[in-house]
């Protein structure tokens, strides 16, 4: 018989961890199998999956897993959470590795990256290893609607991932293709996870398809806040400077619903501060004045909240339990959230 899962009383300032104490013996369990699992006889390999390991995260993948199996089946079989909880949570860590070459990044979240310690070409195959890793997992479990889910996943985040980088740069990026690498690049696996929970609970398709939506609407609000975050969070919440995007040259929801109403002027200053990396923070203060005078923060924030509301209304289908009452609270957590 699994061991008790957790009670927790929920609020919306509530931090991501204290949201997720009703599964903490199952993020235990994803934990000790991705531990188990990251082994390797090649030293580099087991320096670089370890050193990650220990960086920890928030873990939200593997929770959705967990929180979608028990809010439709209390006593779904732990083993097998952890099991797809460890391969998304792998999946999730492999795209970090490969995002962090791709960008150059040096620093995540106040901590060297992989591939400051251990070199480009060391960091890429070891999350080729980490894939690896995942496919082997989802093998075992054996359930081939969760292989296609996650596989599916993957696909989809490459996409994402390229569309990204086709679109750096370019100021006036039309918002369907923003919104479109948004969802290929989170939000599908944020669904995807509460998909596979949902199918290794015995979940009809009305309800798998219930909690997948839920983690669309969920994904999308989860990175349109993270995007306005980049412009007014707190660096030492969000692991990164104020205005990062700005200065790579990515255009983000708050810039583009800027950039569509500023004068000709006034874009020009816009335009000249877009993918300059030199940008002093006086200088990325005088773009968030702008946003700001043109309502762009909080009409984000309006949008996230539309995402969160697509997210909530999916979760009418389900029976009213501690795990239902989890991710409702989620919902409120991800346009709340400082970091």
């Amino acid at each position: 018989m699994s061991a008790p899962l957790h009670v927790v009383n929920f609020s919306t300032t509530a931090s991501a961890s204290a949201l997720l104490d009703y599964v903490r013996p199952d993020m235990d369990a994803v934990e000790a199998c991705m531990n188990a699992e990251v082994g390797s006889d090649v030293r580099a390999i087991s320096d670089l999956t370890c050193s990650l390991l220990k960086a920890g995260g928030k873990r939200l993948r593997p929770a959705m897993v967990a929180l979608a199996a028990r809010s439709w089946q209390a006593n779904a079989s732990r083993e097998r959470i952890a099991m797809v909880g460890a391969a998304v949570e792998f999946v999730h860590m492999a795209t970090l590795v490969h995002d962090d070459v791709v960008d150059k990044t040096s620093m995540r979240r106040g901590k060297p990256t992989a591939n400051a310690i251990f070199g480009n070409g060391t960091a890429v195959l070891s999350g080729d290893y980490l894939l690896a890793r995942a496919m082997r997992l989802l093998a075992i479990d054996g359930d081939l609607q969760i292989i296609r889910t996650v596989s599916e996943i993957t696909i989809a985040m490459s996409e994402g991932e390229v569309m990204e980088i086709a679109a750096t740069g370019v100021p006036d990026l039309p918002l369907a293709d923003y919104f479109e690498i948004l969802r290929k690049k989170t939000a599908i696996f944020v669904e995807g996870c509460c998909r596979a929970g949902s199918i290794l609970a015995g979940a009809s398709q009305e309800v798998s398809d219930a909690l997948a939506q839920y983690g669309f609407g969920l994904g999308m609000a989860f990175q349109i806040a993270d995007d306005l975050l980049d412009y007014n969070g707190e660096p030492s919440l969000t692991g990164k400077p104020v205005g990062s995007d700005l200065r790579d040259g990515r255009a983000t929801l708050p810039w583009l619903i800027a950039m569509q109403e500023v004068s000709p002027s006034t874009k020009k200053c816009l335009l000249k501060a877009f993918g300059n990396s030199a940008l002093s923070d006086s200088e990325i203060q005088d773009v968030v004045d702008i946003l700001e005078a043109h309502d762009a923060f909080n009409r984000t924030r309006d949008t996230a909240r539309e995402y969160v509301e697509i997210a909530h209304s999916a979760l009418s289908v389900l029976p009213f339990t501690p795990a239902r009452e989890c991710l409702e609270a989620l919902t409120d957590y991800v346009v709340q959230r400082s970091g």
